[in-house]
């Protein structure tokens, strides 16, 4: 029986996490209401969360477009999700065409979301699978942390395949 307790535990802490990601209404880069739950619409989703100030957000980008690209054909999205307040949100338009970026922008100016997961750090990413349940999540961003969300989305995609 001890040697079950801490497998139990590890069980529910991994298990115990997943959770729906929360339903809100978010503006896009044309000022138009976006319902999350219609912009996820049962695709398997990479979001991100960033700011214009954070320079590790901007590094990752590049990335992130990549990612958006090549698995666009297997049913999988790529959200970002600009933290930006009023302050400094005038400066995501320009910088999302200066990265070129190729997937869907968000903005959680009030951080309505962002607030959901108890994170101050950024860049902050979780994957969505198409159920809406949050699978995977990650913090901050160093080269090489895009190879482990490619790694989390294959996983996925199998899991998928299997279930």
């Amino acid at each position: 029986m001890m040697r079950i307790l801490p497998l139990l535990l590890i069980v529910t802490l991994v298990f115990g996490q997943e959770k729906n990601v929360p339903q809100v209404k978010l503006k896009d880069l044309k000022n138009k209401t976006q319902s999350l739950e219609k912009v996820l619409d049962g695709k398997l989703t990479l979001i991100n969360f960033w700011a214009t100030y954070c320079v590790p957000c901007r590094k990752e980008m590049k990335h992130l477009n990549r990612i958006s690209t090549a698995y666009t054909d297997q049913n999988v999205q790529v959200i970002g999700i600009s933290i930006d307040d009023s302050r400094t949100v005038g400066r995501v338009k320009s910088l999302v065409r200066s990265q070129k970026l190729n997937y869907t922008i968000l903005l959680d100016t009030e951080q309505k979301l962002y607030k959901n997961f108890n994170t101050s750090a950024m860049p902050f990413s979780i994957l969505v699978n198409p159920k809406g349940r949050i699978i995977w999540q990650h913090t901050g961003y160093i080269p090489g942390d895009e190879a482990k969300m490619e790694a989390e989305i294959q996983k996925a995609l199998k899991s998928q395949v299997k279930g």
